[in-house]
């Protein structure tokens, strides 16, 4: 009986390389690396109107502050290479630290972007990212991703 007691993958300019380490028997252990070319669907789809679209929720809440939660999905038919999600935050709110994206603050502006591991997403695919903050929870003032309201 061959048991898989650990699984890696990790995607590197189009190609995927799994390393599967298993127990056969008990007293021996081996590892198989198996390399293969990833050719996604589709070519993807740099950012454009229409074909993602952003969401955004107040996950907890305290005296001083909040935890807040974006999911960006695509909704198009072709897979989307990178994304970003610009967030006015209302006043006296002060992001102190993020998840999830690359983050610049300026002013009442919060701008997250994809970074390598999470810049592409299949049709229909989320990916979630999310800031905790000093102040008052509140939905933002304006929010748009790629340029397009969320």
């Amino acid at each position: 009986m061959l048991v898989v007691t650990a699984v890696a993958a990790t995607v590197v300019a189009g190609t995927m390389s799994v390393l599967f380490l298993t127990r056969e028997p008990a007293t021996r252990v081996v590892t198989v690396e198996r390399t293969q070319l990833v050719t996604p669907s589709a070519a993807p789809v740099r950012s454009g109107a229409g074909v993602v679209k952003a969401g955004y929720a107040v996950r907890s809440k305290w005296k001083d502050g909040f935890n807040a939660e974006v999911t960006v999905t695509n909704i198009g038919s072709q897979p989307l290479q990178g994304w970003i999600v610009q967030l006015q935050l209302p006043a006296g709110v002060d992001p102190t630290s993020t998840w999830g994206a690359a983050a610049e603050h300026k002013a009442d502006r919060l701008t997250l972007r994809s970074q390598s591991w999470n810049t592409y997403l299949e049709p229909g695919g989320s990916i979630r990212m999310g800031f905790e903050a000093k102040g008052k929870a509140a939905e933002p003032v304006s929010c748009t991703v790629n340029g397009s309201p969320c």
